[in-house]
């Protein structure tokens, strides 16, 4: 079960993580400011653990985990942290953990966080600012409708599907128009794909379809340089 855990480094943090290791999760590490490019990675924690920063940084962090992830969120929080930081950073938050406090007690929360729902919903996909309502057939973009066509959201939906994996043209063929279509009509890959893009990719800065040269295409974040 994965555990996204914002902090900054020292050894008491460090202590943190391999506890909740040793209890059976795995922990990924992230500093709170780099907390929306974490999970722009797609992957899916179970908890994000949010060890308190300065109040603005912390506000921060918490808006960044909204905007991409309902997973619950314990911010654990200096005894002489000020009230107002509490009451700040309240909206969003599902616990709080004041020190000083026992490792059993983060550990009992965080189990008992991580179990209220054991079966992630899978009709509902997210990447970065993009979500994918599968029982709707809708995807949306920073609180956008794309309006897709319901080819184009079979396609994205795929895509999303096999996030990070390089997808051929013959896989998405299969995948979206069926084994009947013909593989030789690559256009048909080509033209599905500029489409989406007009729609997904083209009004916004960050670019999420890729092409991989003689390869495919694959939906994914990426930096500038890395972008194609």
């Amino acid at each position: 079960m994965n555990i996204l855990l914002l902090r900054t480094e020292n050894q008491v943090h460090s202590q943190l993580g391999s506890a909740l290791w040793r209890s059976g999760f795995a922990v990924d590490v992230a500093d709170p400011d780099a907390a929306g490019s974490q999970l722009s990675t797609g992957k899916p924690y179970a908890l994000i653990l949010l060890d308190v920063a300065p109040p603005e940084t912390t506000q921060a962090a918490i808006r960044s985990v909204r905007r991409m992830t309902s997973a619950p969120l314990l911010v654990l929080t200096g005894r002489d942290r000020p009230t107002g930081c509490v009451e700040g950073c309240a909206r969003g938050v599902t616990e709080f953990l004041a020190r000083p406090y026992a490792m059993d007690d983060l550990l009992t929360r965080a189990w008992a966080l991580t179990s209220r729902d054991e079966s992630p919903d899978i009709t509902l996909l997210r990447l970065a600012d993009l979500a994918i309502d599968r029982k709707h057939g809708k995807a949306i973009r920073r609180g956008t409708d794309l309006g897709l066509s319901a080819t184009l959201f079979e396609l994205l939906d795929v895509l999303m599907a096999h996030r990070g994996h390089v997808m051929s043209r013959p896989r998405l063929i299969d995948a979206v128009w069926g084994s009947g279509a013909n593989h030789r009509h690559d256009n048909l890959v080509t033209l599905a794909i500029l489409r989406l893009r007009q729609r997904l990719d083209d009004p916004f800065d960050l670019k999420l379809i890729h092409t991989v040269h003689r390869k495919g295409y694959v939906l994914e974040v990426r930096n500038d340089h890395q972008s194609c």
